[in-house]
């Protein structure tokens, strides 16, 4: 795997210049994410242990999660320790129900309940579970959501279209 770093760090030296040259393999994250290079070569953030793709929202607001407690259960979070501190381009943002959630350039980060191993978030908006006769499809899923939970009180309130993307350095 360092070989390839390393290859991968020469290439783009040549191609894209030293600031781009920076190795990924020595980049900061924290201990619940790793970082995996996939066959095609691209690299991407994954959570740790269980290697499920993340994401984010380009227009949620920095530093602030937009999505709430129902939200977090078709979209879980990646929850940072108390202790913990921020590095490199990780941050960690309070979110409104007190647990402290890991962010990535300000944009807080996701996995997506229907995932294993392949993506299947991508393109997703963050509000989809929002339309009708989802409730049912959720509970099926074994997704625990609150029990005076109304689709319909949602969607009332006018939401921004937020699109999941992968998580790439």
């Amino acid at each position: 795997m360092r070989a390839s770093t390393l290859a991968l760090g020469a290439m783009l030296a040549v191609l894209g210049g030293p600031a781009i040259a920076a190795s990924i393999e020595n980049m900061p994250y924290p201990g619940a994410v790793a970082l995996v290079q996939e066959r095609g070569g691209a690299w991407t953030y994954k959570s740790f242990p269980s290697f499920l793709p993340l994401y984010i929202f380009d227009d949620e607001p920095p530093g602030k999660s937009a999505c709430d407690q129902v939200c977090s259960a078709v979209w879980p979070i990646i929850k940072a320790a108390d202790d913990a501190k921020p590095m490199g381009d990780w941050t960690i943002v309070q979110r409104a129900d007190g647990r402290k959630q890991w962010a990535f350039k300000n944009s807080p980060v996701y996995t997506y309940f229907e995932d294993s191993s392949d993506p299947l978030g991508v393109g997703k908006d963050q509000g989809w579970y929002l339309d009708g006769g989802v409730v049912a499809y959720l509970t099926k899923a074994g997704i625990q959501l609150p029990s005076d939970f109304k689709p319909a009180d949602q969607k009332q309130a006018p939401r921004k279209k937020m699109p999941a993307r992968l998580l790439r350095p």
